[in-house]
């Protein structure tokens, strides 16, 4: 019997557990919920647009412009406050300096809005990037 409660215990907390923690530390200065963002990175200069407004459960889209023209591609990986798994996108090359992916994503269960979208970068002569904007979609 005690082994029955503790299962059922540990069910029910492993989803509240979840929900505490953060995958990666909230930056307001890379918050691009409501205004495009520049970046500058190793390799390249990086302006940030978005659609919005952006709800959960409709479609918006990213759109990464680069200053120079040295992308070979972009791997997306974006992720809810209460953790609850990535969703991983490639890059859509819009032109030799411009990228996009375009998400849909849930309302999470316990109220979080925050979101992240990781931007894994690779360049043409192999090195790469990571970059992150983060967004309330209320």
């Amino acid at each position: 019997m005690k082994k029955i409660i503790m299962l059922v215990l540990i069910c029910l907390l492993v989803p509240f557990i979840a929900f505490a923690a953060f995958p990666v530390k909230y930056q307001d200065n890379l918050d691009v919920t409501s205004q495009d963002k520049t970046f500058t990175l190793k390799s390249n200069t990086v302006k940030v647009s978005a659609t919005r407004p952006m709800k959960p459960m409709k479609e918006f889209t990213l759109t990464y412009s680069f200053d120079k023209p040295n992308i070979k591609s972009i791997k997306f990986t974006s992720n809810m406050e209460m953790n609850m798994g990535k969703y991983e996108y490639e890059g859509k090359k819009l032109s030799d300096t411009k990228f996009s992916v375009t998400q849909i994503l849930v309302k999470c269960m316990s109220g979080k809005t925050k979101w992240y979208t990781k931007a894994d970068i690779t360049y043409n002569d192999g090195k790469t990037d990571t970059m992150y904007v983060f967004f309330d979609v209320k």
